[in-house]
């Protein structure tokens, strides 16, 4: 899978570091943003430009290189990407123009609802949705323009409650039976589904379990824990008819409708009962004023508020087309696999090249296929490990990552929506991952596991049940 000649790879200007080399100019540009205190990802799109520029001066072939970075940028997935989150910003204005978050804070002021424990809460119910629906991106989309305003409507420490929504979204990501990451863990090392969810439960449990406690303990600290409305306006009951969209979009995902479909179907139906119900005047759709030649209006706006994301993903996915194209990958995985001796020391040199290339493409599901037949290879064939033990290792450490990289999807998406809300954000991307709590602990959980051997086990390779057979 990673076997390239020389011909098929593009060359670079120093070798391997020439390749690796727009990689050490993008991460410095974030480290640098990140310590100024300025994380934005608008403000990722300097140093991301700053890596392309270098990657077409240290290639040997510059317009091969950018036909590459073209063809990473274009790529299906990148356009599946872009077209869900503009219309996932739609919806999330259509919510925030009809009321519906203050319809919400209405319906928990009056339930008693309090601040402190609203994190725990969004936590299980996000953690329940992304395991029905088996997507982490579904998952913030559904959850983050809702839940984050009233969260901090209702007195939770604003950068915890974001994090509660990442963290919930990697729980599911981690344990559906439907996830990408779950089905691509078990079918590369030769397992049955049902058998790998079963066998992951202690350690996405026991993780949970301390994610949890941390939410509640965090949960108001950094605020007053008293209801805070000076951003919401007049709270009405009226608005909460509109969570039949939300609940729409939640039903067409756990019924795997392709997510294009879901967000267009969802937002579409939004649209009309706002119009219906009176919650959304139609010249709110499009506002075009030729005066100010300035266009506006819940269409506009929507996918201008996920604008930075997008780009940022765009020339991102670029660059990271490089690296496949230029054999690093390959490079790295015959490099780190001298080091694996024993049991222990095999499976952490796994779970390393799983954190590398999430730190490099940001894509879980991707990094498993990619490193499946490696850690196949090393753990289950070689040193006799079973292959739920190796599924589950790539599947924990790369859900980890990502709901721990602060340049990841998730994290930044949740960022985005929570900016477009319209309560307050006084953190910066970096500095709301600390408070991802179930990444965290699913870390500590795997690292134990690993250094222990707690709940390794070894024999011979089960095979995947093949209709038919």
């Amino acid at each position: 899978m990673f076997t390239k000649t020389n011909e098929d790879k593009i060359q670079f200007r120093g070798g391997m570091f020439g390749l690796v080399s727009p990689f050490i100019v993008l991460f410095i540009g974030i480290i640098l943003l990140s310590v100024s205190g300025k994380a934005m990802p608008m403000a990722f799109w300097a140093p991301t430009l700053a890596a392309v520029l270098t990657a077409l001066l240290m290639s040997k072939n510059a317009t091969q290189c950018a036909e590459t970075l073209i063809q990473g940028m274009s790529s299906e997935m990148v356009s599946i990407m872009l077209m869900a989150w503009f219309l996932a910003g739609i919806v999330a204005q259509l919510m925030k123009e009809t009321g519906l978050i203050q319809g919400l804070i209405w319906l928990s002021i009056n339930a008693g609802l309090k601040g402190r424990f609203f994190p725990l809460i969004t936590f299980i119910c996000g953690s329940l949705l992304s395991t029905a629906t088996g997507t982490a991106l579904g998952t913030v989309i559904a959850l983050a323009p809702i839940l984050y305003p009233v969260g901090v409507a209702l007195g939770a420490n604003p950068p915890v409650m974001a994090a509660a929504i990442v963290s919930a979204a990697y729980f599911g990501d981690n344990i559906a039976p439907v996830s990408d990451t779950t089905i691509a863990s078990a079918y590369t090392q030769g397992i049955d589904v049902s058998d790998v969810v079963r066998s992951r439960l202690k350690y996405a449990l026991t993780a949970a379990a301390i994610a949890m406690v941390l939410f509640v303990i965090f949960g108001g600290i950094g605020s007053s824990g008293e209801p805070d409305l000076s951003f919401i306006g007049d709270i009405a009951p009226n608005g909460l008819i509109m969570l039949l969209v939300p609940a729409l979009l939640i039903v067409l995902m756990y019924r795997n409708v392709h997510l294009i479909v879901a967000l267009m179907t969802a937002g579409s139906f939004g649209i009309i009962l706002g119009l219906v119900t009176g919650l959304l005047p139609l010249s709110r759709l499009l506002v075009v004023d030729m005066n100010e030649f300035v266009v506006s209006g819940i269409l506009v706006e929507g996918i201008q508020s996920l604008i930075d994301i997008a780009v940022f993903a765009m020339l991102l996915m670029g660059l990271i087309n490089l690296l496949d194209k230029g054999g690093f990958f390959e490079w790295m995985i015959n490099a780190l696999s001298k080091y694996t001796k024993d049991d222990r020391s095999s499976e952490l040199v796994i779970a390393l090249i799983d954190i590398i290339l999430c730190l490099l493409t940001v894509a879980n599901s991707v990094v498993i296929v990619m490193e499946g037949p490696i850690a196949k290879k090393l753990l289950v064939e070689t040193h006799n490990i079973s292959p739920d033990r190796s599924a589950n290792i790539l599947d924990a450490v790369s859900c980890v990552s990502m709901c721990l990289i602060p340049y990841s999807f998730a994290p930044l998406l949740t960022f985005m929506f929570a900016n477009g809300s319209g309560a307050p954000v006084n953190f910066s991307v970096n500095y709301m991952v600390l408070f991802s709590f179930h990444g965290w602990a699913l870390g500590a959980v795997m690292l134990f596991s690993i250094l222990t051997g707690w709940g390794r086990t070894h024999g011979p390779v089960k095979k995947r049940a093949v209709k038919g057979d």
